[in-house]
């Protein structure tokens, strides 16, 4: 079993933030692993190798299978994942606004919206999947998408613009953010930055600014446990801990500390697996 976080080549780090290489098991007659998914400033495209997944929007109670293999935009509203006793997938966490740029795709069109890639990339990702399942080895995992991307990116004719780099740097320091000052920054006026934003991202930049902001204050807390939340709405650049409140019932539907409760109890961790990190 593994959880794996790996960069993939230097040429590709401009569209693609990093790879996640899962694979878990369950004895058959426990109980099946659920995972707390709240909202989060992703886009990405899932090669689900063994097993199939099904996600349940809380909100509404609705559950979907998620296809095989499929592309997404944001995810707009909290959701639990619903894992079989054997799961085995490679995710792609692109850079913010890369699948834009890579497939011309308006971003708003995938918000909170789950696509079997086929519809998309047509049968040319037959051979990434049959390729990932044939793997010998976890590290093979990486190589094989990085080959499909590579293809991917030297056919594709464009040019990075200012805007293009936004939306990585809202989700660097989202309490920087400043509306005005970033529309100057990318040579645009206030209007013609917030559609090419939300062309590229799926939401408005302000929108996209709250997302990391609770993100990160989650991820601070999640990963150092013993800081009180006081401190961690503070250096997330919440005016205080109420505002941060708010935000976690929205994106995650629960209060910050049973949102970590849930974390705890996410299926990596029952299995005690952590994602390191490693360079390819």
């Amino acid at each position: 079993m593994i959880c794996q976080r790996c960069l993939p080549t230097p040429m590709l780090s401009p569209f693609i933030k990093e790879y996640l290489v899962l694979h878990m098991r369950f004895e058959k007659n426990a109980p099946p692993p659920v995972k707390a998914y709240p909202v989060n400033p992703e886009e990405g495209m899932t090669f689900v190798i063994r097993g199939t997944k099904t996600a349940e929007t809380v909100e509404t109670g609705l559950f979907e299978v998620r296809p095989k293999t499929y592309l997404f935009g944001l995810p707009d509203t909290r959701q639990n994942l619903h894992l079989p006793s054997e799961y085995m997938m490679v995710h792609v966490r692109f850079q913010p606004g890369a699948i834009h740029k890579l497939l011309r795709i308006p971003m708003y069109e995938l918000l909170h919206q789950y696509i079997e890639a086929q519809l998309i990339l047509g049968r040319e990702i037959d051979d990434v999947e049959d390729q990932l399942a044939h793997a010998t080895s976890y590290d093979q995992l990486p190589y094989i998408l990085d080959r499909y991307f590579i293809r991917k990116v030297n056919g594709t004719k464009f040019r990075f613009e200012p805007v293009d780099k936004i939306g990585s740097i809202i989700l660097g320091n989202p309490q920087g953010f400043n509306l005005s000052r970033t529309a100057s920054d990318a040579c645009l006026s206030f209007r013609q930055f917030e559609k090419r934003f939300e062309r590229q991202i799926g939401v408005t930049p302000k929108y996209f600014a709250r997302i990391c902001r609770f993100y990160q204050a989650y991820s601070m807390k999640d990963a150092n446990q013993e800081s009180d939340w006081l401190t961690i709405a503070v250096n997330a650049g919440y005016i205080d801990y109420q505002h941060m409140v708010k935000d976690f019932k929205r994106f995650a539907g629960v209060t910050p500390n049973m949102l970590i409760h849930e974390s705890n109890l996410n299926p990596e961790r029952q299995l005690k697996l952590n994602a390191g990190f490693v360079g390819l």
